[in-house]
């Protein structure tokens, strides 16, 4: 990773930076590459790469114009770190990148430690697990009920839901118009249903039977 006749070269605290280099690199994986730059070499200031073939580089590559850039913008702003921004590989593929300035015990920037992360496949990842996300609707037509109580409970409010009303304001006809829902959608045949619904809607046990009666005679 660093070519031996370098490292007795390289100052004390970008030295230190060695070890992490390579131990980013193996704990992110292949697809993000950790460089350590020397930036009093600027034609050659890679000094410790790991995973380089994400950008193509290697030890002894130059700086890029962007670290340079930094370093001249921290001269009249203080700069120590840039993170998360979208950078380009030379073969097109998008990079996410960060940039923290190291320095010296006089407060010099000395070197720089960055981190591309290559986004092809999490871009893939992440189209196909949008394309599995996907639906026809944002609206959710169906409510799973954990037993017959919530059956019932989600029912009766998608009944009251068609006529747009509490119950308690509820006329006879738009009553009738709710349990016709119901009857139709097989909620009575529950034991208790016609009891629970009474109840909801207002009226005795006997009123649902008349207007079932009503329904299945067609006189609605």
């Amino acid at each position: 990773m660093v070519e031996g006749s370098r490292r007795e070269n390289i100052h004390p605290i970008l030295k230190s930076y060695l070890p992490l280099v390579e131990g980013l690199g193996r704990t992110l994986g292949r697809h993000v590459e950790v460089v350590l730059h020397d930036v009093s070499r600027t034609e050659a200031s890679i000094i410790a790469i790991a995973n380089g073939h994400v950008t193509g580089r290697g030890v002894g590559s130059p700086a890029t114009d962007l670290l340079m850039e930094y370093i001249a913008a921290d001269a009249e702003r203080r700069v120590d770190s840039v993170l998360n921004y979208l950078t380009t590989a030379r073969d097109g593929r998008k990079l996410k990148s960060s940039t923290f300035l190291i320095r010296d015990e006089k407060e010099q920037v000395i070197g720089a430690l960055c981190i591309n992360m290559d986004l092809t496949h999490l871009d893939m990842a992440k189209k196909f697990l949008e394309e599995l996300a996907w639906t026809e609707t944002d609206q959710s037509p169906e409510s799973f009920p954990e037993n017959v109580g919530d059956f019932l409970s989600i029912m009766l409010k998608k009944g009251l839901a068609l006529v747009d009303k509490p119950a308690s304001l509820l006329t006879k006809d738009e009553k009738i118009k709710v349990v016709q829902y119901l009857d139709k959608n097989k909620v009575f045949q529950i034991k208790g249903a016609v009891d629970i619904v009474a109840r909801e809607l207002g009226v005795s046990r006997y009123t649902i039977y008349n207007y079932l009666d009503e329904i299945n005679a067609g006189n609605i």
